[in-house]
């Protein structure tokens, strides 16, 4: 008897499922099962299972897993990239001050929309791998180019501490991220939704006072305004 091809060919996959929404369906049940259990705690099966579609359409939308992983990064950064870095991009510079204010503001906002993203760095961040490096060098440190420049000229002009760029990266992201990636504990402890829009916007002004207080050389000049 001859062998079964399990891996659907053109005509075999039926048209609906061809089209792009059956795509987006797997990228979004990706995104949410990797930034739950990570790359190693999810299978393509499970994935077709929460997208609604059958397994082997995977495989006839990406190649593999680990182009599925490599994907649905894409679609987080491109988020990223569309909602956030697009939004400062027209903020106005001439006061560096409020701009890094509105910075720090809208990266929260982002992390509150999107809280699987912070989910998802810290899952591939917590041990080294090739699928790390990767997503390093393709969009993480790119997205960081306009948060460099800032504070290159910050530093040179003597208005923010001294405080070495990477534990300055660390401490903005964790206090956007953490209060969303952790709302079920967030409820569990203390009873709050943190992704609701009042509690999301309490955030906001808690991480940016928090943050401006350890950066910056006088805190009060910002925030006055």
């Amino acid at each position: 008897m001859n062998a079964v091809n399990v891996l659907p060919t053109s005509s075999s996959v039926p048209l609906a499922e061809k089209m792009p929404d059956a795509r987006d369906r797997i990228l979004a049940a990706a995104q949410n099962l990797f930034a739950m259990r990570g790359f190693e705690g999810v299978s393509t099966t499970q994935i077709a299972k929460v997208a609604g579609i059958t397994q082997p359409l995977i495989h006839y939308h990406f190649k593999n897993k680990e182009a599925l992983w490599k994907a649905t990064v894409a679609r987080l950064f491109g988020r990223l990239q569309d909602e956030f870095l697009s939004a400062i991009s027209r903020l106005p510079r001439h006061d560096s001050r409020r701009y890094l204010v509105e910075i720090i503001r809208h990266y929260v906002m982002f992390a509150a929309k999107y809280p699987e993203f912070g989910q998802f760095i810290m899952r591939e961040g917590a041990q080294s791998s090739d699928r790390l490096d990767w997503m390093s060098e393709h969009w993480m440190k790119p997205a960081l180019g306009e948060f460099k420049s800032l504070y290159d000229e910050a530093q040179a002009n003597g208005w923010i501490r001294n405080i070495p760029f990477p534990q300055m990266v660390m401490l903005v992201t964790s206090s956007a991220h953490h209060c969303f990636s952790l709302s079920p504990m967030m409820i569990s402890l203390h009873g709050v939704d943190t992704l609701q829009p009042d509690q999301v916007v309490q955030q906001c002004d808690a991480v940016v006072r928090v943050v401006l207080s350890a950066l910056m050389v006088e805190p009060e000049v910002a925030l006055s305004a």
